[in-house]
């Protein structure tokens, strides 16, 4: 009874105490627990404290700015945008709403809706780290390679020992490189070029034999190219000296080689200044790693992401890495929980959720593969792919139609896939269709024959850009059913 009468006499004096503050030392008091909440990582409590502040003063815009840094942290992402909205609304030159707009956006995978608020973000403040690098990674979602790696340019002149920004304006450089090399195997696919390119590509793998042999068919193809002599003759071959035929110039074949040449110099750089800012750092074990796949070292590969994910257990990418590199080991069990790992950190990104449906696919478990392909269509820029498995899936359902249309979705995007032809096939087969069937298997033929046909340098190129998916051999190799176009039940 004493005790509950001196919490009686204590809960009076602190009603008292609070009837005797102003209302600027009651909202001071606010203030300061939602600052010390926020300290211990209660953001929680900061929401509370910041709401009750927010109606006492509602046009606040630093207190609106506020309780939606609180409502981010708070992983409340929806909440705090529409409460940055109301800041802006009435300051539209405060850096956080603008800033923190763009990182929930970005965190809900929608590239497209960030990218304006974070600029905005670095227009209020030139030199906000934060904010530029974030518009770099916006920019890298919505594939603008050279708008980040000028982001990430700014990022390392402001903190040259950021190896993050490093990193970053690395990988930038290396699509920029890749885009250049599509573009250039489009224009001139067995042209001196290519070959040039794909020469050099073999140097840094160190196979000099290679090499060799790439620069000597460039320089058929191309003898007049002084660099292309002199590689040749260091390497102690002979370079041609017969003149070229008369063609249309190559001005820009020429454009192109050297805009993918200079990327990939500067995506080395940046990778090279990484390693001499941080050699034992995670980004410089994950530059280490990637080139292991490269290399297809897949073993040494997931080696350095083990370390990688040892150093930062959660950085986005690197359980998905792992799992590219174990289903190209045909090891699709544990691809599989890499890829479930990976979803955990990007639930929202269509690429993982269409690898993790396609682990799912290889192990046999089509119905949450379909939940799981199909919720990915929904997500911000799905990849093709996605249209391949779930015709994969149909196939197994013998929902043959279903199929068809899903792979006719697939080719339109890929006309060059032969597996997307093979599969298309099967569907017309499970139908009845038999005219349909032998068009599909006759444009498998035709781009499988093509594929073998690609050049030496074309197929070093390309390997490059398929790094990331399994072995097209793999959806044959694990079909019960392959399809020889030569046998009498497939006329």
């Amino acid at each position: 009874m004493a005790m509950l009468a001196a919490k009686l006499i204590f809960a009076v004096g602190i009603a008292a105490t609070l009837q005797a503050q102003t209302p600027s030392e009651r909202m001071g008091a606010h203030a300061q627990t939602a600052r010390d909440a926020e300290q211990r990582g209660d953001f929680a409590t900061a929401v509370q404290e910041y709401e009750y502040l927010t109606a006492q003063l509602p046009r606040s815009a630093e207190i609106q700015s506020n309780l939606g840094v609180a409502l981010y942290f708070d992983h409340q992402r929806e909440r705090a945008i529409a409460v940055f909205r109301k800041a802006i609304v009435l300051n539209p030159n405060l850096l956080a709403p603008h800033l923190f707009t763009g990182l929930a956006w970005y965190q809900l995978a929608k590239p497209d809706e960030a990218v304006p608020e974070l600029e905005r973000a670095v227009t209020i403040q030139p030199t906000d780290v934060l904010a530029i690098t974030w518009l770099g990674y916006a920019y890298v979602a919505q594939s603008r390679y050279q708008a980040a790696a000028n982001e990430f340019e700014k990022v390392c002149r402001l903190a040259p020992d950021n190896v993050d920004a490093w990193y970053s304006l690395g990988q930038a450089y290396l699509q920029i490189g890749r885009e250049a090399t599509w573009k250039l195997l489009t224009l001139a696919p067995n042209g001196g070029r290519a070959w040039q390119l794909a020469g050099e590509q073999f140097q840094l793998q160190g196979d000099q034999r290679k090499a060799l042999d790439a620069f000597e068919q460039a320089s058929v193809r191309r003898p007049e190219i002084d660099e292309l002599r002199t590689a040749i003759a260091e390497m102690g071959g002979k370079p041609a000296t017969a003149p070229v035929a008369e063609r249309p110039s190559f001005h820009q074949e020429d454009e192109l080689y050297r805009e993918a040449h200079a990327a990939e110099q500067k995506s080395r750089a940046a990778s090279e200044q990484v390693s001499a800012i941080a050699a034992d750092s995670y980004r410089a074990h994950q530059i280490m790693a990637n080139a292991f796949v490269t290399e297809q070292q897949d073993d040494s590969a997931i080696a350095e992401y083990r370390i990688v994910l040892n150093l930062k257990p959660d950085l986005p990418g690197i359980h998905e890495a792992i799992g590219s590199s174990l289903l190209r080991m045909g090891k699709t069990g544990e691809a599989l929980q890499e890829f479930r790992a990976e979803v955990k950190l990007q639930p929202r990104s269509a690429s993982v959720n269409a690898a993790l449906g396609q682990a799912l696919l290889l192990t046999g478990q089509d119905d949450e593969a379909e939940k799981v392909l199909q919720n990915a269509l929904l997500m911000d820029r799905p990849p093709a792919d996605i249209y391949r498995l779930l015709g994969q899936v149909e196939l197994h359902r013998a929902q043959y139609q279903v199929a068809a249309t899903h792979l006719t979705r697939y080719l339109s995007f890929e006309k060059d896939d032969a597996t997307g032809y093979y599969l298309l096939s099967r569907a017309y087969r499970g139908l009845g269709n038999r005219e349909q069937m032998n068009h599909a298997l006759g444009l498998y033929e035709k781009v499988s024959q093509d594929v073998k046909a690609r050049s030496q340098a074309q197929g070093e190129l390309e390997r490059l850009k398929k790094l990331n998916r399994v072995d097209e051999e793999v959806v044959i190799k694990n079909d019960s059913t392959v399809l020889n176009p030569s046998r009498p039940e497939n006329q």
